[in-house]
C-alpha cells in the first residue's frame, strides 16, 4: 500500500495591503455575490441528487445548465463537477425521477423532473426541514451549555434574536422534549 506524502503548505505572503484585498473582492455590477469561505464540496450522492432534482423542476436543461442553476440558486456556494452531474442524471433517469428530452441525432440531451420526481422532491424537502430543525435544537443546546460553563459569556455577546430556549418553546411539536 502506497502512503501519501503530506502536502506542502501554500506559501503565504507576509504582508497583505488593503488595496490588494479590495481588488480581489470587487465584483462586476449584476454579478452574483461571492462567498469569502469559498465553494462547498457536495460529497453525498443523495445531496447531489436532491440539488439536481430541484434544478430540473423549472424547465428542461442540459447538464451544464443544471450546474449553472445550482450555482446561481446557492449564491455560488455549490459547484458541481460535470462528471458527478452526468452520473447523477443517469441515476435519476434510471430511477424515473427525471426524464430525457432530445438527445437524438446529435441534439443535446435535456432533463426535466417527472411527476414522481416532484413528489420525491417534496418528501425529501420535508425530511430535510425536519432534520435541519433537529440539528438546530442540538446545536442550540450545546451553545447553552457553553454559556453555563463560561461565565465570561453574557447575553450581550451572544447572537441577536430570541434565545434558543424561547425558540424551542415557540416552535411547533411535542412539548415533552428534553
Amino acid at each position: 500500500m502506497r502512503r501519501r506524502r503530506p502536502r506542502e503548505p501554500d506559501p503565504v505572503e507576509s504582508e497583505i495591503v488593503e488595496d490588494d484585498v479590495a481588488e480581489h473582492t470587487r465584483r462586476l455590477p449584476g454579478a452574483p455575490a461571492r462567498r469569502r469561505s469559498g465553494v462547498v464540496k457536495v460529497r453525498d450522492r443523495q445531496h447531489v441528487d436532491l440539488l439536481l432534482l430541484a434544478a430540473a423542476t423549472t424547465e428542461p436543461a442540459n447538464g451544464y445548465e443544471m450546474i449553472d442553476r445550482v450555482r446561481e440558486r446557492s449564491d455560488g456556494l455549490f459547484e458541481l463537477p460535470l462528471g458527478v452531474v452526468i452520473r447523477a442524471l443517469h441515476r435519476l433517469v434510471t430511477n424515473r425521477l427525471v426524464q430525457v428530452t432530445g438527445g437524438g441525432g446529435g441534439r443535446v440531451r435535456r432533463y426535466s423532473a417527472t411527476p414522481l420526481g416532484m413528489r420525491v422532491l417534496a418528501t425529501r424537502r420535508r425530511e430535510w426541514e425536519a432534520f435541519s430543525r433537529g440539528l438546530d435544537n442540538v446545536l442550540d443546546a450545546a451553545e447553552e451549555g457553553d454559556h453555563r460553563r463560561d461565565p465570561g459569556i453574557t447575553a450581550s455577546t451572544s447572537a441577536p434574536g430570541p434565545s434558543p430556549a424561547s425558540r424551542r418553546a415557540s416552535s411547533p411539536g411535542p412539548s415533552s422534549r428534553r
